[in-house]
C-alpha cells in the first residue's frame, strides 16, 4: 500500500496554481500580446503609434485618431485558423491541435473629424471602436503514454489528508466516490498511473469597446484619451483519462471531465501623445501609458469523475466562485515617418512587468453591493505571480508601400518575450489561496516567446477602401497534465516509494500556432 504524504507546501503550489483561476489562466485570458484591429493596422504589424489615422490605433495609441481629417467608418471581418501539428515532445508523449477554423467579425467603428475654426487647434476627432482583442477557439490532444507510477490522485490525496476544504473542488469528489483509500495516517492513493490522455475545446473571446477624444494642434502635436471597456467571454470543455494499476494488477482507469464558463468585464484607461519635432519633416514621436485593467470575474464550472472499469459516473456538480484581475500598467514608445506619398514605416516598444498582474475577491458592504474597484488581494496568488512571472516586451515594426496611389502593399512584423522566468519552481510556495477551494482539475500551461509575420494589401477608389491582411503567429508553450512536485527529493512520498524516486512528469509541447486572414471594408466622408 502506497502512502501519500507529501509535503503540503509542495502539493498546495502545484494545486493551486493549476486548477481555476490562477496565475497562468489569468494571464492567458488577460494577455494582450496579439496584433488584431483593421486589416492595414494588421498588415502594419500594429506598428502604428506614431503614424495614426487608422481606426484600431484608438487602442494602442490615442493622439493618432486626432491624424483624421475626414470622418470615417470601417468594419472587419476574417477567419482563423489553428495550424495542425503533430509532435513528440519525448519519446512517450505527443499533441495534436485540430484545425478549428472559424469566422471572426473583428472590428467595426467609426472616427467624426471636425474641423475647428482656430488658429491653434486644427481638428476635434470624436471615435468609437469595437474591437476584438484575442481569439480563445483553440482545440487539442495532449496524451502521456509514461507516467512511471505517478499519478494525479497524488496531489489530491495530500489535500484530503491535510484536512483542505473539499466541499466544492476535485478532491472532495474523490473522497466522497472512493477514488482514494484512507488508512490511520491519512489519505492516499493506492493505483500507480501508467498513461494519461488529455482532450480540451474551447471558445470565445476578449472583446475592447473604445471611446475616443482626440486633438490636432498646428498638424504638429497630437493628443488624445481613450476609456476603454473590456469583454471576456470563455468557454472550455475538457477530459482527463488515466490508466493505472495496483501492486495485484487491478485496474483503475478514470475520467475526469471539466465544463468551464468564464465571463469578466474590464475597464482601463489611455493617455497617448504624437509630436512632429521639426516643422518640414514628417517624422513623429508617439508616447502613450496605459492604465491597468480592473476586471470583475465569474466562472462556474460543472465536473464529474467516472469509474472506466465499473462504468460509474458520479453525480455532476458546479464550482462557482466572483474574482477580480487587475493588469500591470502598460507603456509605448513609438517612432514613424513617410517619404512623400510613397512610403510609410513605423517602429514601437511596450512594456509591461506581468508580475505586478494582481488577483482577488470582491469586497461587499453590508447591503450587498459593492464598489467596482473594491476587492480582497489574495496575496498567496500574487506572491506566487510574482515568482514565475516576468517584464514582457513587445517589438512591433511596419512598413507600407504605394506603388501607385490607389494601390498599398504591407509587411509587419512582431516578436513578443517570453513573460514567464526560467524554469518557474513551483514546490517551493505555501498558497493559502481562497481559489484552492474551487479547484476542479490539476492541468496548466506555460507559454514562450511568440513570433507574429503579417502581410497585408489596400486599395482605395474615391471614398471607397478595402484592405487585405494575412497573420501567421508562432508560439510554443509546455502542457502539464498535473505537477509532480510531491516527488521532490526528501519529501514524505520520496521516502515511503523508492521507486518512484526522481520519477518527474514530462510536460508535452505544444505548437500554438495558428493563421488568421482579415478583411476590413470602409468609407471616408
Amino acid at each position: 500500500m502506497m502512502k501519500r504524504n507529501i509535503l503540503m507546501a509542495a502539493l498546495l503550489a502545484a494545486t493551486a496554481i493549476a486548477q481555476a483561476q490562477d496565475t497562468y489562466l489569468n494571464d492567458r485570458l488577460t494577455a494582450t500580446d496579439d496584433v488584431n484591429g483593421s486589416a492595414r493596422y494588421v498588415g502594419m504589424g500594429g506598428a502604428m503609434g506614431a503614424l495614426g489615422a487608422d481606426m484600431s490605433v484608438i487602442s494602442s495609441n490615442p493622439a493618432g485618431i486626432g491624424l483624421f481629417r475626414k470622418s470615417d467608418i470601417s468594419l472587419t471581418f476574417g477567419a482563423v485558423i489553428p495550424q495542425k501539428t503533430n509532435g513528440w515532445s519525448s519519446d512517450n508523449d505527443r499533441s495534436n491541435f485540430e484545425k478549428l477554423a472559424r469566422a471572426s467579425f473583428d472590428q467595426i467603428g467609426f472616427v467624426w473629424a471636425m474641423k475647428m475654426d482656430d488658429s491653434n487647434l486644427k481638428y476635434l476627432n470624436i471615435g468609437f471602436n469595437y474591437q476584438k482583442k484575442a481569439n480563445y477557439n483553440m482545440g487539442f490532444y495532449a496524451d502521456n503514454l509514461s507516467l512511471g507510477g505517478l499519478s494525479q490522485m497524488d496531489q489530491l490525496a495530500e489535500l484530503a489528508t491535510e484536512g483542505y476544504d473539499t466541499d466544492y473542488n476535485l478532491t472532495g469528489m474523490a473522497v466522497d466516490n472512493g477514488y482514494l483509500s484512507k488508512d490511520d495516517k491519512g489519505y492516499f492513493n493506492p493505483y500507480r498511473g501508467e498513461q494519461s490522455y488529455y482532450t480540451r475545446h474551447q471558445r470565445g473571446s476578449a472583446k475592447s469597446y473604445d471611446f475616443n477624444i482626440s486633438f490636432n494642434v498646428n498638424d504638429r502635436f497630437y493628443t488624445g484619451f481613450t476609456f476603454g471597456l473590456d469583454k471576456i467571454d470563455y468557454l472550455s470543455w475538457s477530459s482527463y483519462s488515466e490508466l493505472s494499476q495496483d501492486a495485484n494488477g487491478t485496474l483503475g482507469d478514470y475520467t475526469l471531465y471539466n465544463d468551464r464558463d468564464i465571463d469578466g468585464t474590464g475597464i482601463n484607461a489611455k493617455l497617448g501623445m504624437i509630436a512632429r519635432p521639426v516643422e518640414d519633416n514628417p517624422f513623429r514621436i508617439g508616447l502613450v501609458l496605459e492604465t491597468p485593467t480592473w476586471y470583475r470575474m465569474k466562472q462556474s464550472t460543472l465536473y464529474d469523475l467516472t469509474d472506466d472499469v465499473q462504468h460509474q459516473r458520479t453525480a455532476t456538480l458546479e464550482s462557482y466562485i466572483q474574482y477580480t484581475v487587475r493588469t500591470p500598467w502598460r507603456g509605448r514608445l513609438s517612432l514613424g515617418s513617410t517619404v512623400d506619398k510613397f512610403l510609410a514605416w513605423g517602429v514601437e516598444y511596450e512594456y509591461a512587468n506581468m508580475a505586478k498582474t494582481s488577483m482577488g475577491y470582491p469586497s461587499y458592504d453590508n447591503d450587498g453591493y459593492h464598489n467596482f474597484f473594491a476587492n480582497t488581494k489574495d496575496h498567496a496568488m500574487n506572491q506566487h505571480t510574482k515568482a514565475v512571472m516576468r517584464g514582457q516586451h513587445t517589438l512591433r515594426a511596419g512598413i507600407e508601400a504605394k506603388p501607385i496611389d490607389e494601390l498599398a502593399l504591407r509587411v509587419g512584423y512582431n516578436f513578443v518575450s517570453n513573460r514567464y522566468k526560467e524554469n518557474p519552481s513551483l514546490d517551493q510556495m505555501n498558497l493559502d489561496s481562497r481559489a484552492m477551494n474551487y479547484y476542479t482539475s490539476t492541468d496548466y500551461m506555460t507559454l514562450g516567446p511568440a513570433n507574429i509575420v503579417t502581410f497585408g494589401i489596400g486599395y482605395k477608389y474615391k471614398h471607397f477602401y478595402a484592405d487585405l491582411a494575412y497573420k501567421y503567429r508562432m508560439q510554443n508553450g509546455k502542457f502539464y497534465a498535473f505537477d509532480s512536485a510531491f516527488d521532490s527529493p526528501g519529501s514524505q512520498f520520496a521516502t515511503d516509494n523508492p521507486a518512484l524516486t526522481g520519477k518527474t512528469i514530462q510536460p508535452t509541447s505544444l505548437e500554438l500556432n495558428r493563421h488568421q486572414l482579415m478583411l476590413t471594408l470602409g468609407f471616408k466622408l
